[in-house]
């Protein structure tokens, strides 16, 4: 008995290591928003600045940006690759906030594996957010060619008082 039961474990675990999936990062969809950058560009916004140290070359254009629209703090930003990525993106963006008095941040939020399989890609989100707080958001930059060939930008913006 011992010995079929053993046959059937390996016969499972031989076809479970041949079956293909794919997963995904599970991400709350509650503060995607979705504007234009006309709609972004007239709120009160800071937009990062880069220091940039060893560039592949594999991302083109680059944006990560904050605004202010009410009590909501509007997150904008893109990654735009050369023809030849595969995927691109945001690997993490994290919300940090502080009080006024304070002389360090603290993580607010994150969301991490912002990605889409091809050339662009376009990150919008507004995230309700407490009154009495400096927030400022950083990030970054993804792009995949292959395995060995990927360039990864950081991005820190400034801060905005709510």
């Amino acid at each position: 008995m011992k010995k079929y039961i053993s046959l059937f474990l390996a016969v499972l675990m031989l076809f479970s290591c041949m079956i293909p999936f794919s997963a995904f990062a599970a991400e709350s969809t509650e503060d995607d928003a979705y504007f234009t950058q006309a709609e972004f560009e007239a709120l009160e916004h800071l937009e990062a600045e880069y220091m940039q140290t060893r560039a592949t070359g594999l991302i083109t254009s680059k944006m990560l940006a904050i605004g202010k629209s009410g009590s909501n703090l509007v997150i904008s930003g893109y990654t735009y690759g050369t023809s030849e990525v595969s995927k691109v993106g945001f690997t993490e963006v994290v919300v940090q906030r502080k009080k006024a008095s304070a002389t360090s941040w603290s993580t607010y939020k994150t969301y991490t594996s912002l990605y889409s399989d091809s050339t662009r890609y376009t990150l919008s989100k507004s995230i309700a957010v407490e009154a009495g707080y400096q927030y400022r958001v950083t990030g970054t930059h993804y792009a995949k060619k292959s395995l060995f060939s990927t360039e990864k930008i950081d991005a820190t913006t400034g801060a905005l008082t709510f």
